[in-house]
Formats: structure tokens, sequence, C-alpha cells
């Protein structure tokens, strides 16, 4: 399947990077909206503005994977998959060879499971879902729609999280949590109790803070 990535970030490029040398997608260009293009090309592919990226990349010949972090607790990568579908492209995800999964995973469209990660039976993962490398997500889990899941994080059994939730570096959400949409766990902290959505939960074990207005850095320096 010849596929169009959207972004330019670091991670846009380490999508590229395990496309190209894990899957059956061939990587054919890249796309950002035009306020943030620079230049017009990256590894060697055209880097084309996404307001004409039909006109480069038709769609009916095309996919896309929206490659964007968790700017406005993930909500920029929720818009751009609905731009995307609205001009007429599928959504492909990927899935590490490396990641330890099982035949029946169920994963929404969009979704980016990187090398490490373990994902036991009976869990769901949602539309445009980013689990990074080394991650540990047991049995009988629900992770909605557009969450990101950082770097050796670990959910027991039979979690649910809302929507567009953020679960940080080396996290533990301890069995039976359920987490509302929204809702930022830091670096390291321990959840062993349900948590509010819209909030912030920092520490071990974590405690509940608002979570700050403004961009992905505000929160990330409130978490620290």
């Amino acid at each position: 399947m010849k596929v169009i990535i959207f972004g330019a970030s670091r991670l846009a490029s380490l999508l590229w990077y395990c496309l190209s040398q894990d899957s059956t997608h061939e990587v054919v260009g890249f796309t950002v909206d035009a306020l943030h293009r620079q230049g017009v090309a990256l590894h060697g592919l055209p880097l084309v503005d996404f307001e004409a990226v039909e006109q480069h990349f038709p769609p009916p010949d095309h996919a896309m994977i929206v490659a964007l972090g968790i700017t406005d607790m993930n909500g920029l990568r929720r818009a751009r998959c609905t731009a995307a579908r609205n001009k007429g492209y599928s959504l492909a995800s990927y899935v590490s060879s490396r990641a330890m999964i099982w035949p029946d995973l169920k994963i929404g469209d969009n979704c980016l499971i990187f090398d490490g990660v373990i994902l036991q039976p009976f869990t769901t993962l949602g539309e445009g879902v980013i689990v990074r490398s080394g991650v540990h997500i047991s049995h009988h889990n629900t992770i909605s729609d557009f969450c990101f899941i950082g770097p050796r994080a670990c959910l027991g059994g039979s979690v649910t999280i809302g929507e567009r939730c953020f679960i940080g570096l080396n996290a533990m959400v301890c069995p039976g949590v359920s987490i509302g949409d929204r809702c930022f766990v830091a670096a390291g902290a321990t959840l062993n109790r349900d948590a509010d959505g819209d909030h912030m939960y920092i520490g071990v074990p974590a405690r509940r803070r608002p979570l700050p207005t403004g961009g992905s850095r505000e929160i990330a320096a409130a978490s620290s």
C-alpha cells in the first residue's frame, strides 16, 4: 500500500523508518499544513502542503497515517485524521513485528504500535492510539480513541482509559482503574484509583492536579 505520512517531526521520521524497514507499506511522501511546512522534501521524499495533498497523491491510490503527538491533548491528531478522511483518504495503521500481540487484537485506524510492546488478549484499542516502545498492556483493557501511551508504561488488567488521554513514560496504572477523557498521567506516576477527566495525576501514589491551559509545553512543565 502506498502511504503518505502527515507530519515532519521526529515522530514522523521514526514512523517513516519503521514503515520502510518493517511493513508492507510504501511511504511515498509527507504532508503538513502549509503554515508549518519547511522545505520541499524529507528523507528524499516529497513534502507537500496538506491543503493540496490530493493533487500530488490521489486518495484512491494512497492511504495516510497521521504521525502527530500529544498537541492539544491529542486533539490535533484527531482533527487531522478527520480532515484526511474528508479528503477521501483511508487511514492506515502500523504494528511492529517486534511487538508481542495476539491474532485477534482489535485496533482502530491510524494506530501506531511500536517495538517491544506487549498487548495481552481481550484488549481493544480505539482509533488513533499511539503505543510507544516497551509498553505492557494487560488483558481486558479498553483504550479509547486518540490516546498516547509513553515508553515503558504498564497497564494492569481491566483498565479503562477514556479518549485523548496521555500516559507518561514509566507510568503505572493499577488493575481495574478507570480514567476519564483528556487525563494526563505524568511520567513515573502510579495511578491506584479511578481518575477524573481533564486533570493531571502526578507522583506515587498519583495526586490530582488541575490540567494547565495552554499547549503541550505548559502541561509538561507542570508535570515535572
